[in-house]
């Protein structure tokens, strides 16, 4: 999946949590805002990623470990980013009651970019360790044009969710 698609996914997933739990706008925002990053914070581990290109100190050295679509693209990274930026958030002052939905935001972006790379044919180790491949029954992203048909309506999406929630 590209970075747009991941992005736009992470956007919708993020509007949707914000719906169901029934967020004020500010704390929806807050959960967007997570919700977009986290969409990106997977694929750290490429270093000719979006994310990998601007953070390379970081990107090299978990890609030389851990490989591409390893650790970074299983449950224990979306366990381990949560327990993070929750400790990073203490540690800088800052009160968790009003941060969490940042918080909450980061793991449903980094959440729904697991699932975007789950519905490619590469497939992710969703239980890293174990090696095994996780990939979705009926592949959505092989042909060249689903992506950025996916990628606009997943826009269109999070756009009308975001309206309803006005």
């Amino acid at each position: 999946m590209m970075v747009a698609t991941h992005v736009a996914f992470g956007a919708f997933c993020a509007v949707s949590a914000a719906l169901i739990l029934h967020l004020p706008a500010m704390m929806a925002v807050l959960l967007l805002a997570g919700g977009l990053a986290g969409s990106l914070l997977p694929d750290i581990d490429h270093p000719k990623s979006w994310l990998g290109r601007r953070i390379p100190f970081l990107s090299r050295p978990i890609s030389y470990l851990f490989g591409h679509r390893g650790i970074t693209h299983s449950l224990l990274a979306v366990v381990g980013v949560f327990y993070a930026s929750a400790a990073c958030l203490h540690d800088w002052g800052v009160r968790l009651g009003h941060a969490m939905p940042l918080v909450l935001g980061l793991c449903v972006g980094y959440a729904s970019h697991l699932v975007g790379d789950w519905l490619t044919p590469a497939g992710i180790p969703l239980l890293w360790p174990i090696r095994i491949r996780f990939r979705a029954p009926l592949m959505l992203l092989r042909p060249k044009m689903a992506e950025p048909i996916m990628t606009v309506l997943l826009w269109f999406g999070a756009g009308f969710l975001m309206s309803r929630a006005l």
